[in-house]
């Protein structure tokens, strides 16, 4: 090859090379699930309001093996407003709430052995509830962050990141020219959310209900995993509570519909036959409550702080102790 072509080669690999250059440079500016833990370009509370949302699972990882902690919330979005400080006997204990929206009991248990990996877990509070507990319940998402956690380069070149940089940055020049406006929400605006929030209830009472129920198989490998952790947990002197979350009678109801009243029964006791279990599904003044909650299966800020009370004082006033 002449020594023109070789130039030549070289400018037009230097030109296809500078978008690649230029993403990386922005990437490690934005850094949205803080992967590289030294951008301080953009205030996490910012990134949690995008990447977080987009993503939960992999900004929860992250945060997690960048400061692990021995205290730890497992579940799926219906933890996520649960409190992560709380007093006991003069003593404050700080939990990680690691949630993951639509997590499925196979990555909770996941979830489990990724974080037992980084610390000598001391307490772990697992939330579940009966809607998870099916074998058609399933996905796979934790192998794929942990592959991403453990290769820089799929995370720099990942669709995810790149959707969450963006993001990010939309979100952090909309809060920084009008800090002001993102707050304020006009009449129409309420009325809007409000009905909307009716539309979106009635879709889970009828939508989402159906999609867990009407298609019901008994999981035996789950049953066998979470016993799994629970004699792991007797071994190494691991506190170790199953939270079953409330849902609001509404959606309760459904389980009747599908005629899984003995199958909820079953995982009850399946759960409670491994470790303690707190439980919060049942008649009660919150799963009566329309107000208590944002959506069927959402309680709201001060019904999950209540409930995280009541876990971590280990003083049942609502929640009842399944034996």
């Amino acid at each position: 090859m002449k020594k023109q072509e070789i130039i030549k080669l070289i400018k037009k690999i230097f030109i296809f090379s500078v978008p690649i250059w230029v993403w990386i440079i922005l990437l490690l500016t934005v850094d949205p699930f803080n992967y590289f833990s030294y951008s301080k370009a953009i205030p996490n509370a910012i990134k949690e309001q995008s990447a977080k949302s987009l993503n939960s699972l992999l900004y929860n990882s992250v945060s997690y093996i960048n400061n692990p902690n021995q205290n730890i919330i497992i579940g799926d979005s219906r933890i996520r407003r649960f409190s992560n400080k709380i007093s006991k006997n003069g003593i404050v204990n700080e939990y990680f709430i690691f949630h993951s929206n639509a997590a499925k009991i196979n990555e909770i248990i996941d979830i489990f052995w990724m974080a037992n990996d980084q610390i000598a877990l001391k307490n772990v509070i697992i939330g579940i509830n009966f809607n998870l507990y099916n074998k058609y319940a399933y996905a796979n998402r934790v192998v794929d962050v942990v592959e991403m956690i453990n290769n820089p380069l799929i995370y720099v070149f990942n669709g995810n990141t790149f959707e969450a940089t963006i993001q990010t940055i939309q979100e952090y020049y909309a809060v920084s020219s009008i800090p002001l406006l993102k707050n304020i929400k006009s009449g129409k605006e309420l009325r809007k959310a409000k009905r909307n929030k009716k539309e979106f209830w009635e879709y889970n009472i009828k939508t989402v209900a159906k999609n867990h129920y009407s298609r019901y198989k008994y999981p035996d490998e789950l049953f066998l995993k979470l016993t799994k952790i629970g004699d792991y947990c007797e071994i190494n002197n691991i506190n170790l509570t199953f939270v079953i979350v409330p849902h609001h009678q509404e959606f309760r109801d459904r389980i009747g519909d599908f005629n899984l009243q003995k199958e909820e029964k079953k995982f009850k006791h399946d759960v409670s036959s491994i470790a303690k279990v707190i439980d919060f599904d049942f008649p009660n003044q919150i799963t009566n409550c329309k107000e208590c909650f944002s959506d069927p299966i959402h309680t709201n800020d001060s019904i999950s702080k209540l409930i995280s009370e009541e876990i971590y004082r280990d003083s049942l006033k609502i929640g009842r102790l399944l034996k």
